[in-house]
């Protein structure tokens, strides 16, 4: 494969949360022998460019990547700079605003192009619309693949060829089981008695990350050693903290704020359980949450909203339980399990081992390379 020189392209730091893929396709990649580069926002106080663990990364620095930032305009005009000065076989675009931009205006380099849709829209207003952008940006691309079917049918459903699904996975080098730490146990303030809930992710409004708060509350009425462990930031989390003051749970609820990606590992291994909340809207619905099959290969319990998604890596009294996303529903689910030791150490035995066909080295080599060598032939 080291004949092949293959460039991935997102609006997503590297590495970076919310775009795991970006950063675990590229450097499995490396592993493996393929030629690759990476063209990435980058933050002001990283450097434009560097090789990071066997990836060529260019980083165009930006204030920002939020979803109305003006420099996406920047990002577009700088990397078809970079593509444009290098010579490529394949170019592997992550779906985002812009992409179809960035296709149109490099059409004539002689590298296949593939799009890749790793989400529906999920943040209002005007799903409908956003869905049809991020199709009507794929056309120009000689390929498409998507996460999973029912973002294929949600996103693109008969108007566009999709050739392949190509699952989210979890680095099982990274997420590995590991004993809690003593510094972090003494950062946030956990004795060996307490037992440890955790949640990792996005903590935006449209979450609905207050319910979860909800259930906790449920929790810590009944078990006085429960500790709920917040991993994440977005634009909810000053309302969430309020709404735990309000509760009179700030010695309960430790919210950590944002985590980097290399840390998270050590951070989870506090919990005894770990919590895949996901609103169950139709937006969320068929989406396979990274969170989820992470938890699993660190070895921990997992209690579920039952979403198609959850679905995709939890087995219901396998390697962890699935409710509804209601406050009652979920809370009753932790207390039924903080009330059942042996199953909570049952589930937690079958973690693990539920999720090995899930390993990014495995994705990358039995479903990504392959899916290049079919495109470039």
């Amino acid at each position: 494969m080291s004949e092949i020189r293959v460039c991935h392209v997102g609006f997503n730091f590297f590495p970076g949360q919310g775009l795991t893929v970006f950063y675990e396709f590229a450097r499995h990649q490396a592993r493996q022998g393929v030629d690759v580069s990476v063209i990435a926002p980058g933050r002001p106080d990283e450097p434009e460019f560097e090789i990071v663990e066997g990836v060529q990364v260019n980083r165009v620095l930006l204030n920002s990547i939020g979803r109305f930032s003006l420099d996406r305009a920047h990002f577009l005009a700088k990397a078809s700079r970079i593509l444009r000065n290098q010579e490529y076989d394949l170019i592997h675009v992550y779906a985002f605003v812009g992409a179809g931009l960035l296709r149109l205006s490099n059409r004539k380099l002689k590298a296949r192009w593939l799009y890749d849709c790793q989400t529906a829209a999920i943040k209002p207003p005007l799903l409908a619309l956003q869905n049809s952008l991020i199709r009507i940006e794929s056309y120009g691309y000689e390929s498409v693949t998507a996460l999973s079917e029912g973002i294929r049918d949600r996103v693109f459903g008969t108007k566009r060829r999709v050739d392949a699904i190509v699952p989210l996975g979890a680095d099982f080098d990274h997420f590995a089981p590991r004993s809690a730490g003593v510094e972090l146990q003494r950062k946030f303030t956990i004795a060996p008695s307490d037992v440890v809930l955790c949640y990792c992710g996005t903590l935006d409004h449209n979450r609905r990350m207050e319910k979860l708060i909800d259930a906790f509350a449920l929790v810590a009425a009944r078990f006085s050693h429960a500790k709920l462990l917040v991993l994440g930031d977005g634009s909810a989390l000053s309302e969430l903290k309020q709404q735990a003051r309000d509760l009179g749970l700030t010695q309960r609820i430790i919210f950590a704020g944002f985590i980097p990606y290399k840390a998270i590992p050590d951070h989870l291994a506090l919990a005894d359980i770990a919590l895949a909340f996901i609103s169950m809207d139709a937006c969320f619905e068929y989406q396979p949450p990274t969170k989820t099959v992470e938890y699993l290969a660190q070895g921990l319990p997992v209690i579920a909203t039952n979403t198609s998604g959850n679905r995709s890596f939890v087995s219901h009294g396998v390697n962890g339980i699935l409710c509804n996303d209601t406050p009652a529903a979920f809370g009753q689910a932790i207390i039924d399990l903080l009330q059942s030791p042996h199953q909570i150490g049952r589930l937690a035995a079958h973690a693990r081992v539920s999720v090995t066909a899930f390993n990014w080295e495995s994705i990358v080599r039995e479903k990504v390379i392959p899916h290049y060598r079919r495109l470039l032939t």
